[in-house]
């Protein structure tokens, strides 16, 4: 061991290869510490100066790590100022003085400050890079939250609409009960009590039933208010099929009195368009006998315009739905 030692030259660890990537001022700093190790004394713990010191003794002395002073030596890294004036130290008091180191405290230093401020194209390519990824991720988060927004506001619109179905539903099975529930009449005497009732003659004059007190009176408002506001809301709807089978349940179901009250008050909303098309459906389907019952009670709510219009109708159109499918004729 001792013979392969002695065989080599004194500090032969500083006479290190630099990379062709190193760059300039980096490689000035790196040659620079390569000169100034040399001048080192390295001391052991035991006291002793070795002339062939290693560089683990080396960094021992110098208080750094073997790995840091490999890479300060081959430019891979830039001590830092404190520990560059450290070694720079050392080397000045083993050699004797800075003037057998053969550089200046003062330009070591700048080298180390140049060597530091130096950046290579790959940092600068690799910083556009970075900017470049940072901008497109930007873009596609705001893509991303532009598409979230989107997709809130539709689902929005289709609960409102879902919303909007699920009335009409709740609307139509109410409407559908209250049909079930009403006591239907056998179809032989039903066929003949509106067959009778249609040839009935026409000397005999037709009254409306009474009115009942003003709580009943109250509810029949109500109800026929009820029912303007869902046709309205169908037809807002655009669903006209829905608004035509409301109608005609209407006149099916209504008592003259009810379909009269609900004339009136689609006619006071303006909804004329659904006024008209209830006058029609009413005088169309039910008997000569309901639609002067109801005529009667319009001339006497002063809606005399649509009294008119329901005889007239009525006339175009005589007798009952039923009477008219048996081909009965009405009577004069």
């Amino acid at each position: 061991m001792a013979a392969r030692s002695s065989s080599r030259r004194p500090f032969a660890w500083t006479e290190k290869d630099l990379a062709r990537d190193v760059l300039p001022d980096r490689r000035q700093l790196a040659v620079a510490l390569q000169k100034i190790c040399r001048h080192l004394a390295v001391t052991t713990p035991e006291g002793l100066t070795p002339t062939h010191p290693t560089q683990a003794q080396a960094a021992r002395y110098l208080h750094v790590s073997e790995t840091a002073l490999t890479r300060y030596l081959q430019g891979q890294r830039v001590p830092p100022e404190k520990g560059a004036a450290v070694i720079f130290e050392t080397a000045c008091r083993d050699a004797g003085g800075s003037q057998n180191v053969g550089i200046t405290r003062e330009k070591f230093l700048t080298l180390r400050s140049r060597a530091e401020q130096e950046r290579c194209a790959n940092c600068a390519r690799h910083r556009e890079r970075r900017r470049d990824a940072i901008h497109a991720a930007g873009q596609k988060l705001r893509a991303l939250q532009d598409t979230n927004e989107e997709l809130e506001q539709s689902a929005a619109e289709q609960a409102r609409e879902l919303g909007k179905l699920r009335q009409n539903v709740a609307t139509l099975k109410q409407e559908a009960q209250r049909m079930k529930a009403a006591p239907p009449l056998p179809a032989s005497e039903a066929g003949a009590k509106e067959f009778s009732t249609a040839v009935r003659p026409a000397t005999l004059l037709p009254v409306p039933r009474r009115q009942g007190d003003r709580q009943q009176s109250r509810n029949r408002a109500l109800e026929a208010r009820n029912v303007g506001r869902r046709a309205e809301e169908l037809l807002r709807d655009g669903r006209p099929d829905s608004t035509l089978a409301l109608l005609r349940y209407t006149a099916e179901a209504y008592t003259p009195l009810e379909v009269a009250l609900l004339v009136t008050l689609l006619r006071a909303q303006g909804q004329d368009e659904l006024t008209d098309n209830l006058v029609h459906i009413y005088a169309r389907d039910r008997n000569d006998h309901e639609v002067v019952c109801t005529a009667l009670v319009l001339h006497e709510r002063e809606a005399v315009a649509d009294a008119e219009a329901l005889l007239r109708m009525a006339a175009a159109h005589p007798g009952s739905s039923l009477s008219r499918a048996r081909g009965a004729e009405p009577s004069i």
